[in-house]
């Protein structure tokens, strides 16, 4: 016997996933606003250096919004989660997102931390501490934050019932973040980090909006009848 659970209405909450890209990319934005361009992980000390003393009158504000979107990012994880184990199928995924969120919440703040420490304090002067400080940035809030949030994207597209298609597009967005984790072994997997990450964000704003304002199908459960069960019903 197959008992269908009605639809889930809208959850407005969710929409702090949303809130998270927003904040995020307005980090990127105040930082794009010093001027400066962003050095490559293997670009000398004194190259990253002088690359962080031009931006660094922005990195500070751009660390507090980025550590805003932590925040937000945490409690979107936290929503989700709470919302597929009302209305998502059966399995580990409330768990994995909530994991995910928390790894990808973790790495943004410690991004932040080392940004702030670039924009806030006389360690940008000193090129090998910009240096670590920037590498600490890059992996942290790079192909590291990326690969948490794709764990996260993996867990919400397989156990909430959407549109087949965005169910799909989940997956792979959520396995293209995932190698980026792999970026430190084989560098040119370094790609898949902005293709994680923004492809994602697409992906996270128009799921959230899809909750928030019409909801997602429950998902059905399967009772199975014993064929004992079934002949003694019968005789009745």
């Amino acid at each position: 016997m197959t008992a269908t659970r009605q639809p889930r209405r809208g959850s407005p909450g969710v929409l702090t996933g949303s809130l998270f890209v927003l904040l995020w990319l307005a980090a990127s934005v105040v930082q794009a606003m010093a001027g400066a361009s962003f050095p490559r992980p293997t670009d000398d000390m004194a190259t990253v250096g002088d690359a962080m003393r031009d931006g660094a009158a922005q990195l500070e504000r751009s660390a507090g919004l980025q550590v805003l979107s932590a925040v937000a990012l945490l409690w979107f994880a936290g929503i989700l989660a709470a919302y597929l184990r009302r209305a998502g199928r059966p399995g580990p995924w409330p768990d994995v997102v909530q994991a995910g969120g928390i790894a990808a919440t973790v790495t943004l703040m410690a991004s932040a931390a080392a940004t702030l420490g670039l924009g806030g304090t006389d360690l940008v002067n000193d090129d090998a501490s910009a240096q670590l400080l920037y590498q600490l940035t890059f992996w942290l809030g790079g192909p590291i934050h990326v690969a948490a949030l794709a764990t996260l994207i993996l867990g919400a597209a397989r156990g909430l019932v959407l549109p087949k298609w965005l169910t799909i597009a989940g997956l792979v967005i959520g396995a293209a973040g995932v190698l980026a984790a792999l970026a430190p072994i084989v560098p040119p997997l370094v790609l898949f980090t902005p293709i994680g990450r923004f492809l994602g964000f697409f992906w996270i704003v128009g799921v959230t909006v899809l909750i928030a304002f019409r909801g997602t199908p429950a998902a059905t459960t399967e009772e199975t009848v014993s064929p004992a069960a079934s002949e003694s019903s019968a005789r009745v």
